[in-house]
């Protein structure tokens, strides 16, 4: 007679083949640290965007001299840097929990992980050096 598999016998096939602990990146390590990271970097962004949106509401009808002086400014300049250096980190933090949720293979997480950092790190770096150039003297 065969046996009807039953729940129990399910599960404990599962229980085998589950690794007993945690051997990839994630929450096990440093997730209170990123959710702390990305809430702070929420609330920065909306005063932030809220301003960057406004001033270029406001620079949108005039020429590129203009705007370029605009940027040549401290305050200006060192707002849209905090943006950009914001904005870049939020997102990284945000890509990083979607490929530990969706990526399982180590080998892919790590060059995931290792693409979308690089990524982030040219663009932080574009944005300040085009912030930077026109504050400094075009």
């Amino acid at each position: 007679m065969a046996k009807a598999s039953t729940l129990s016998d399910k599960t404990a096939l599962r229980d085998e083949v589950v690794p007993r602990n945690v051997r990839q990146f994630g929450s096990a390590r440093d997730g209170l640290r990123e959710w702390r990271l990305q809430r702070l970097t929420a609330i920065a962004l909306i005063p932030l965007s809220i301003y960057f949106a406004a001033s270029i509401l406001s620079l949108a009808t005039s020429d590129r001299k203009t705007a370029a002086d605009w940027l040549s400014s401290p305050v200006p300049a060192l707002l849209v840097i905090l943006v950009v250096l914001a904005g870049i980190t939020h997102a990284l933090i945000g890509v990083r929990s979607v490929i530990l949720d969706y990526v399982h293979t180590r080998a892919r997480l790590l060059a995931a992980e290792l693409l979308f950092r690089a990524v982030a790190v040219i663009l932080a770096g574009a944005g300040v050096l085009a912030v930077l150039k026109l504050f400094l003297g075009r």
